[in-house]
């Protein structure tokens, strides 16, 4: 993938309901970390890179970052 600027996720947030941003573009603009995540999300689990996979693995880390918060892992 191409060099990408990253942004906080509060700058994030706000290019998604401003609709400047889909998902695909929050999860490339959020961190290399995440898009390596999200292209291991998708073939491990057959999905195509796109919105709707990107908006899945989005809520899927929010659900990993709930658990680790229960868990008292963060």
């Amino acid at each position: 993938m191409a060099a990408n600027k990253y942004y906080p996720e509060d700058v994030l947030v706000e290019k998604i309901q401003s609709g400047e941003y889909g998902w695909l573009e929050y999860v490339n603009h959020h961190s290399a970390e995440w898009q390596e995540e999200y292209e291991s999300y998708c073939l491990k689990n057959g999905l195509c890179i796109c919105e709707e996979s990107a908006e899945q693995f989005v809520h899927h880390k929010d659900e990993e970052l709930e658990e680790a918060i229960e868990n008292g892992e963060a």
